[in-house]
């Protein structure tokens, strides 16, 4: 037998050989997630046949020049170089208008489309990316810190016997909102190289993709071991029908280009092959604007805006528009004071969007002040566990205090 530091492929590791490595065969456990719940094709836990797709904003997006406060002269005092002129900007009401690259989603709002969350922050803020960041994946309070990410806890406490690809990220890397004690949840950046390659047929190695799932750490050697067994398992047996799914011959809708419209693309793929996910991830990066904002954010919103409507054009092409949620958010906004740089440094509050099937369309939540500030940077008016709270509840139809620890008032932007 091979040492366990070499390359292992797929015909091997489904006659044992991975698992007679790692020092025994597969736990009760594992074996009920990878084989009992994909032959029921029922997940336990979500509401029907639901779906909701979360997008990420990295690098804390500039909500004042998102959602414009036009109908006030503070925001152009304190902004004279990056304010954007009224005659450019997409109006919703005399307070506030969208940004003018932001044309798609501005028709999606005029349509019921869109719901817009106002001044979504979290008590006591911090201003790291990484840790912000980690804030809003884990949805704990800022003075603590958690292995789990709310996603994970809610696979955990609620969905007993998920399939593997219950959460799936389009991405370069498992978020942490995904990590849980059972593992559940994969990452690639192209569904095609989601696989095991076979030693016959190409080079003998893993996907890349793959061993992205493999990215919880366990207090214990006896518990790492059975995860690094229950995440391999569910790898391969993922990687067929992931594969499948990305191939589904279909006429998409155009979609814009840059990573954010492939991503989703390909997540209009995978719910038209039949794929049971019923979490997806998804992010863009580019937001963290501390200089020449002007030149790149309105691109961002661009492309965001472009990506997302195609997305939600794709669902209804494909019949699955009634089945599909979107919700977006950024770990924080940006100061109201432009910087010397004509860009903005990292701040607290800014706007949350949800889209699809199930919102309430409109704007929620008081715009935050810009005079009352906390240390130059807005004040959150409504937490961002109070919009998970409504997904889980109105959404999945769970309790969300079992991912979230406690109860959040719910901001309405859920029409059920």
């Amino acid at each position: 037998m091979r040492d366990a530091k070499y390359i292992f492929t797929r015909r091997e590791f489904m006659q044992g050989t991975l698992i007679a490595t790692l020092g025994a065969s597969l736990p009760a456990f594992l074996t009920d997630t990878v084989s009992a719940s994909a032959a029921r094709g029922v997940i336990p836990g979500f509401k029907d046949d639901r779906i909701l797709v979360v997008v990420q904003l990295g690098g804390g997006n500039d909500g004042l020049n998102t959602i414009v406060p036009h109908g006030n002269d503070d925001y152009f005092k304190a902004r004279k170089n990056i304010a954007l002129d009224k005659k450019t900007l997409l109006r919703i009401d005399d307070n506030v208008a969208m940004n003018g690259e932001m044309s798609a989603l501005k028709d999606l709002y005029d349509s019921g489309g869109l719901g817009i969350v106002n001044g979504v922050g979290y008590p006591n803020p911090n201003r790291s990316h990484f840790r912000s960041m980690e804030i809003w994946q884990t949805a704990v309070d800022s003075n603590r810190y958690s292995r789990e990410g709310w996603v994970g806890r809610y696979f955990d406490n609620c969905c007993s016997g998920s399939d593997p690809v219950a959460g799936v990220n389009v991405g370069s890397e498992l978020p942490q909102a995904f990590l849980g004690k059972k593992g559940v949840g994969v990452s690639f950046t192209e569904a095609s190289r989601f696989a095991w390659f076979d030693g016959n047929k190409g080079a003998l190695r893993p996907s890349l993709d793959t061993i992205n799932m493999v990215s919880h750490k366990h207090d214990s050697e006896g518990e790492t071991i059975d995860f690094l067994r229950h995440t391999a398992a569910n790898a391969v047996i993922s990687s067929d029908r992931v594969i499948k799914a990305a191939a589904t011959k279909r006429d998409p809708v155009t979609y814009p280009g840059g990573r954010l419209g492939t991503q989703l693309k390909s997540i209009a793929t995978l719910i038209a092959g039949g794929l049971p996910t019923r979490i997806y991830y998804t992010s863009i990066s580019g937001f963290d604007t501390h200089a020449n904002q002007l030149n790149g954010h309105g691109r961002l919103l661009g492309e965001f805006s472009g990506a997302l409507t195609a997305f939600l054009a794709d669902l209804k092409k494909i019949g699955a528009e009634d089945r599909v949620m979107v919700v977006a958010f950024s770990e924080f906004g940006r100061r109201v004071t432009e910087n010397a740089s004509r860009g903005t440094d990292h701040g607290t509050a800014g706007p949350m969007f949800l889209a699809g099937a199930g919102i309430k369309p409109g704007v929620h939540g008081a715009y935050p002040s810009l005079t009352d500030l906390d240390e130059g940077d807005l004040k959150h008016t409504v937490d961002f566990r109070g919009v998970y709270s409504e997904v889980l509840s109105k959404w999945f139809a769970t309790d969300p205090a079992l991912a979230l620890g406690k109860k959040f008032d719910f901001p309405g932007v859920i029409s059920l």
